[in-house]
């Protein structure tokens, strides 16, 4: 499957690229971003044509899908580009900073009938199989409390996710894995939603937040993010007879093998689990279910988009 890159940022030059290039199933034709002076870093590092037009690219480029790496509020406007081309869309999280837009890009989707996927690249780990396995096997008991990390060190004061203009802020940034990963593993939507977020001093977006979801039937979730922090990317589960650890969850280069950590009342056993380029095995599944996806990845986003608003603002929901 023919792609072309919708912004040329940090992930996408040190993960996305290559994963598409090298998945076995796509391949990328151009990269477009409006930053003339990358120009020359694309097409010497990956020897791809580089455009700044986007709607050149859209009229003159043969491909079949797109891969969106813009700064957060920027997803919608490229998904209006794009939609009427009949383009397939894979956009890196979130896919949208508002309630409003994510309604309007699923109409977008619906009206030019193309399969929208927000990615997720973490959830295409191998290790995450092997972790639901383990508890389905009773591993660890009946999960009541799952618990999520993931903050970063420092990141520079010109970042675009200090800045609200550009979607800024962890709650759309680090908090979507943690809220995605939570949903998922719970199979279902919180009944509550419930979150203290703080900024730093002369931030004008949330740099940390921790989050409490109540999923019903005692199951909850407690989630924790900021951007000032020692790195974390972890997943802890306490069920009734035991606790499991994923020491790395979230964000793993692809030759990093995990550690998952199973402690009960019997002791401690630990499993090192595979390495997994998990930004290739999201390529592939895009291309093995674009066809036949686009309402389920519709919901799921609406889905997902609404407890992060909920966050984002504070409120308190029942069911």
């Amino acid at each position: 499957m023919k792609f072309i890159v919708i912004g040329y940022g940090n992930i996408a030059q040190r993960c996305s690229i290559p994963a598409l290039m090298n998945s076995g199933v796509t391949e990328v034709v151009c990269v477009v971003d409006t930053d003339e002076r990358k120009r020359e870093i694309v097409e010497t590092r990956f020897g791809l044509p580089y455009e700044t037009d986007l709607k050149h690219v859209l009229e003159t480029y043969e491909f079949e899908s797109v891969y969106i790496s813009t700064p957060n509020a920027i997803h919608v406007q490229i998904v209006e580009q794009v939609a009427p081309y009949s383009k397939k869309i894979l956009c890196e999280k979130p896919l949208a900073g508002s309630m409003a837009d994510a309604e309007h890009i699923a109409a977008l989707g619906e009206l030019y009938n193309i399969p929208i996927f927000e990615g997720f690249m973490y959830q295409f780990h191998a290790q995450h199989a092997i972790k639901n396995q383990l508890i389905a096997d009773g591993a660890i008991g009946e999960p009541q409390l799952f618990q999520g990390w993931f903050g970063f060190p420092p990141i520079a004061d010109t970042n675009f996710r200090y800045k609200k203009s550009l979607g800024g802020g962890c709650v759309l940034d680090s908090c979507t894995y943690l809220v995605h990963s939570a949903r998922h593993f719970y199979g279902c939507e919180p009944e509550h939603v419930y979150a203290v977020l703080s900024k730093e001093e002369g931030r004008e977006v949330e740099t940390h937040a921790t989050i409490l979801l109540d999923f019903g039937k005692g199951r909850v979730a407690n989630l924790v993010s900021g951007f000032n922090n020692n790195y974390k990317s972890q997943q802890v589960i306490w069920g009734n007879k035991g606790l499991l650890s994923l020491e790395r969850a979230y964000a793993l280069p692809p030759d990093f093998q995990s550690t998952l950590t199973i402690e009960t009342q019997d002791g401690i056993t630990q499993h090192q689990m595979p390495a997994c380029n998990h930004f290739e095995e999201e390529m592939r599944y895009f291309v093995a279910n674009c066809a036949t996806s686009a309402a389920a990845w519709r919901n799921e986003f609406l889905r997902q988009a609404k407890v992060l608003m909920q966050i984002k603002e504070n409120i308190v929901t029942t069911k």
